[in-house]
């Protein structure tokens, strides 16, 4: 299933970000989603994430650390023409309230409009047409064209599970039917990477979870909670 991205930062054709990444050594991606949660294997001491990201990160460090792609899910067999590069996001798994600016802060880390830019210059001819679509053009007074706030339902590529997770659950029975499958449907049931406990913030929603339950001794099945 998709998942449901609230995001500030730009948008921009798969075509230009492929070859920004590729003029700088990236692997590009081909218009694929990447994996967006991606915990530490066991003993590594941080999360991956995919190169793609990890490289624009360096482009804007110190300021970066939340910058990922994002692709639109996929229709069919197609792919979208346009990629999103975010510097805030949160994820939606079925209604939650959006406490601004706090959830989604408008000012972009330093070097970002500069890195659009960047971009930008790569397109060629016939391509011009990508630079016209929604989203890409400044549409009111006062927009900033790299700090637009977006809805995507983004690829179905958000959960490799890796690592404990407590499912206390009495609605579990009602899912038993999947067997094994049980243990990725039940936690893809919360999308939020901030601890509601203590505040800290975690690259992925899987150590969230993890820390939740080891510092704090939550149970991560809490049924559907109303903001989620």
């Amino acid at each position: 299933m998709g998942l449901t991205t609230i995001l500030r930062g730009f948008k921009i054709p798969v075509a230009l970000l492929d070859r920004h990444l590729e003029n700088n050594r990236i692997k590009p991606t081909f218009g694929n989603a990447p994996i967006y949660d991606a915990p530490a294997w066991p003993g590594e001491a941080t999360p991956r994430i995919d190169e793609g990201s990890a490289f624009l990160r360096t482009r804007l460090d110190p300021d970066g650390t939340d910058t990922r792609i994002f692709m639109p899910q996929r229709q069919g067999t197609g792919k979208s023409s346009h990629a999103y590069v975010a510097f805030m996001y949160i994820m939606v798994f079925g209604q939650r309230r959006l406490r601004m600016p706090g959830d989604l802060p408008d000012v972009p880390p330093a070097g970002w409009a500069a890195l659009r830019e960047e971009m930008l210059t790569l397109v060629k001819e016939g391509e011009e047409g990508l630079l016209t679509v929604p989203g890409m053009l400044v549409e009111e007074e006062g927009d900033d064209p790299a700090s637009m706030v977006f809805v995507v339902v983004t690829d179905s590529r958000e959960f490799p599970f890796r690592g404990p997770f407590m499912r206390e659950v009495s609605f579990l029975g009602a899912i038993s039917c999947l067997g094994a499958a049980a243990d990725w449907v039940v936690p893809m049931l919360q999308s939020d990477r901030t601890c509601g406990e203590c505040g800290e913030k975690f690259e992925s929603w899987s150590d969230c979870q993890i820390h939740r339950k080891e510092v704090h001794g939550a149970n991560i099945w809490d049924g559907v909670p109303d903001d989620l």
